[in-house]
């Protein structure tokens, strides 16, 4: 999903996650590799496809963020970008200071 299609600005942000692929309970570990309020990209070498439902945790400084998303684009040997369609209770507070940290950056 290009800069253009998105709904809000991605930052750089390094951080490992924890992938649940909804259909078929897949678990998948992976590291986050930019973030953003509507999603995140995701460093795998073997993404789930286009359209995936999944849960996706992150951990970053002993919190850990939660959501339910859909794999927006697919990328063999790279990783996948995921868009958020669900925060977790008190998650949408977490996301809004990491996204504040990274963006003064």
């Amino acid at each position: 999903m290009g800069a253009a299609r998105r709904e809000s600005p991605r930052y750089p942000f390094f951080a490992p996650a924890e992938l649940t692929e909804s259909s078929t309970g897949t678990q998948m570990t992976v590291r986050t590799t930019d973030l953003g309020w509507n999603g995140c990209f995701l460093r795998t070498i073997n993404p789930l496809p286009s359209g995936a439902i999944v849960n996706i945790q992150i951990a970053h400084q002993g919190k850990v963020f939660a959501a339910g998303g859909v794999v927006a684009h697919s990328h063999p040997n790279m990783g996948m970008g995921v868009q958020f369609i669900a925060l977790e209770s008190g998650c949408a507070a977490l996301l809004d200071g990491w996204l504040h940290e990274v963006a003064l950056v």
